[in-house]
């Protein structure tokens, strides 16, 4: 949870679809590839803990008691949530786009003035003799792909009469064709002239963009605000049905779900002892190869490779990448109780070689798998599959092992940021939007102003928790009933 307000705040300082783009923002520094590194174990590692977690409640209180549980503590904030954290998070991501200054464009700055709108600029600069298709590294988005991202059909049009390649393939974490880009940002004319250009396939008599699953899940709008660049703006609809960051949760009450299901059948089976039946441990250990085939379908299957499981925010969970959650989820439930060669609880050996584990994960496999996730060859996209779900998996492992040697002792400090986290994570995006757009024309270094907003972000909600949330009716909900400490 923690993590995520890092991986949010690393937004602003590297291109992406993002509210706020500081004026620091570029490719030069690490901020992408730590977002990747972050992004490729973080929720695996939660739904692993989760999965371990609800055998725990369903085996030590039975059936009734977890639903009860996951109800009280999953549901209610979720949709709690849907009602006043994320409308808030929209209006503040509103007021950061449009409060963006005009960005300075440079004479000869051709990106710059695609992504600004200036069609007229653009036409000089490929009037002196700037390719069409020329591509922006790393990302290997062409002009076309800017345009389509920003909704300008001006601009479209201006780099097609140029003969700009209509279906060009990037080659980065955004690997998509321009109508891609345009169908997952809801752009319906930019999408319907790229067709016209045989840039995609038509669509079916009859049948609109936004009845395809996915149609604008990128949530960005085209607004034209005084010549400036598109900001983005969510349609009332959009952010009541798409769950944002608080998608995990609306997962997790699924993986629930199924898992009930498995739960009462085993229950029936043997209703003097419920919650007792063991599953033999090769069901356990299938789940790390099983991972890959969801893995396979991440990023359309490799058209526009990405580097950890693809997000899914409506209220139909995208079934590969719910399947790939339920394997980290499957062998968190079947790891409790389960024993090693020795007879000791598998979940306090699984990780013990962690000095392994993290070093090999972290420095080899993540930078391998970066490596063949964004190569072009056909080959490289089962390669980069087989190396994220390791990579996931070894950390998985590596982070378990660490934090059972540092922190198997109870320790307060410890415990009440467990607590808290659950509420920071809930918390803090309108927060970090907020820093993120009052701190971003200010001369500092982008490592500097990154380590701002993360630490006062999390101070700010710590202080929060500590007032208004662990002895209240909000705490309880969240974490259960906590008593303020006596002399």
């Amino acid at each position: 949870m923690l993590l995520g307000i890092g991986l949010h705040a690393s937004l602003a300082f590297f291109p992406a679809a993002w509210w706020v783009q500081d004026r620091t923002s570029g490719l030069d520094g690490l901020f992408d590839e730590f977002l990747w590194a972050v992004h490729g174990f973080r929720m695996p590692v939660f739904f692993l803990m989760s999965g371990f977690f609800t055998a725990l409640l369903w085996r030590r209180r039975g059936l009734g008691a977890l639903l009860n549980h996951r109800l009280r503590r999953v549901a209610l904030p979720l949709v709690v949530g849907m009602l006043t954290i994320i409308p808030l998070t929209a209006a503040v991501g509103d007021w950061a786009a449009a409060s963006a200054p005009p960005p300075e464009v440079a004479d000869d700055d051709i990106w710059g003035k695609v992504f600004a709108g200036d069609v007229s600029g653009v036409e000089q600069l490929l009037d002196r003799g700037f390719d069409p298709d020329l591509r922006g590294e790393p990302g290997g988005w062409t002009f076309l792909h800017a345009a389509a991202f920003t909704g300008d059909v001006e601009m479209l049009d201006l780099l097609l009469s140029r003969g700009a390649e209509p279906a060009p393939i990037a080659t980065a974490s955004e690997g998509e064709t321009p109508l891609g880009v345009a169908f997952h940002f809801g752009h319906e004319e930019a999408a319907d002239l790229l067709v016209a250009h045989g840039g995609g396939d038509p669509l079916p008599e009859g049948i609109e963009w936004s009845a395809i699953p996915g149609w604008g899940a990128g949530a960005a709008e085209t607004e034209e605000d005084e010549g400036s660049a598109a900001r983005l703006d969510l349609s009332t609809v959009q952010r009541f049905f798409h769950l944002w960051f608080l998608w995990f949760l609306w997962f997790l009450l699924w993986l629930v779900a199924g898992f009930a299901i498995v739960a009462l059948v085993v229950d029936r089976r043997d209703p003097h002892r419920p919650g007792q039946a063991a599953w033999p441990q090769w069901v356990m250990w299938s789940m790390i190869p099983l991972t890959i085939v969801p893995q396979l379908f991440m990023g359309g299957g490799g058209s526009y490779p990405v580097f950890g499981p693809d997000t899914s925010d409506g209220l139909v969970p995208l079934p590969h990448v719910l399947a790939y959650y339920a394997t980290f989820f499957a062998f968190g439930a079947l790891m409790y109780r389960s024993a090693g060669r020795r007879g000791k609880p598998l979940v306090d050996t699984i990780g013990r070689p962690w000095w392994l584990f993290l070093p090999v994960s972290f420095l080899i496999v993540l930078p391998a798998g970066l490596v063949f996730t964004f190569d072009e060859a056909a080959f490289s996209w089962p390669v980069a599959s087989v190396l994220q779900v390791a990579y996931a998996w070894g950390m998985c492992f590596g982070l378990m092992g660490l934090f059972r040697e540092l922190l198997a002792e109870e320790r307060r400090g410890v415990r009440y940021l467990s607590d808290s986290s659950y509420w920071l994570y809930l918390a803090h995006l309108p927060l970090v939007v907020v820093a993120q757009a009052v701190i971003r024309d200010w001369d500092l270094t982008p490592e500097v102003k990154f380590l701002m907003i993360s630490v006062a972000v999390t101070a700010l909600l710590l202080l929060t928790y500590q007032l208004f949330i662990r002895y209240t009716p909000i705490g309880t909900m969240l974490n259960g009933k906590r008593l303020r400490p006596t002399a």
